[in-house]
């Protein structure tokens, strides 16, 4: 009897623990079930949008690179159209950042430099990738001084950047202040510039000595200054290195 009772009570004690937390027990199930799922549908979202950007984004290159990279009235048509829907569906894609760049260049090449100045200020207040960020706004202040805005070019211009863009900037910097007729601030820029070249950026090495030579300057940089900067960076980085030192070299012509 005594056993039996004991179950009973067992039972009882039981029954109150489920009425007391049972309801939080279930709830923290479901909590947890529809955020595993969630999870689970997010990333399933987020594969699907970034195959199709990618798709987008393809058929916005082959357009762009037909004709050995003078596509014609109906490709470049064809290139704006689908940057257009990179931008509206997919903004937060690098995708589309990449595209807008790429309009841009097309926009110069045709001295279309409203346009160009259009798509990279879209590309600087859109990217979240800082690479590009940094491409975007230097390419924007050189656009911006063809343009004879050459005051908010070097605004752009301001602030700390990362090593592999201290160069590239200071360069930029010091041929909008020869625009101005600045030649001494100029020669000082050129030679911030020399001072901060990554080995990756050797190719440039000889144009800016020229630059800094025009001016009246000697281009030396010391072992501990080129000690001081760093000799390693991402792939991504030196592709876009290499990318902007094509764009200063057509800038400087």
């Amino acid at each position: 009897m005594a056993d039996h009772l004991t179950e009973e009570e067992q039972i009882e004690s039981i029954k109150r623990w489920w009425k007391e937390n049972g309801t939080g027990i279930v709830t923290g199930v479901v909590l947890a079930l529809a955020a595993y799922f969630g999870y689970q549908w997010w990333q399933g979202k987020q594969r699907a949008e970034a195959e199709a950007a990618s798709d987008v984004y393809q058929g916005f290159v082959e357009a762009v690179s037909a004709n050995n990279g003078q596509p014609d009235n109906k490709q470049l048509t064809t290139a704006q159209s689908l940057a257009r829907e990179l931008k509206d569906d997919f903004a937060n894609r690098i995708y589309a950042s990449q595209a807008a760049l790429q309009l841009a260049a097309l926009a110069v090449e045709k001295n279309d430099l409203e346009e160009a100045s259009k798509q990279l200020q879209w590309a600087l207040d859109n990217t979240g990738d800082d690479a590009l960020k940094y491409l975007a706004k230097r390419r924007l202040a050189a656009v911006k001084a063809a343009r004879g805005e050459t005051n908010e070019a070097l605004k752009l211009l301001e602030g700390d950047v990362p090593a592999a863009f201290t160069a590239l900037f200071a360069e930029t910097r010091g041929d909008i202040l020869v625009q101005q007729g600045d030649n001494d601030a100029a020669r000082a820029a050129y030679i911030q510039a020399r001072a901060a070249m990554l080995p990756e950026q050797a190719a440039s090495t000889r144009l800016l000595d020229l630059k800094i030579e025009s001016l009246g300057g000697a281009a030396e940089v010391t072992n501990e200054t080129q000690e001081e900067q760093p000799v390693s960076e991402s792939d991504s980085d030196s592709e876009t290195n290499k990318a902007t030192e094509a764009d200063m070299e057509k800038d400087a012509q």
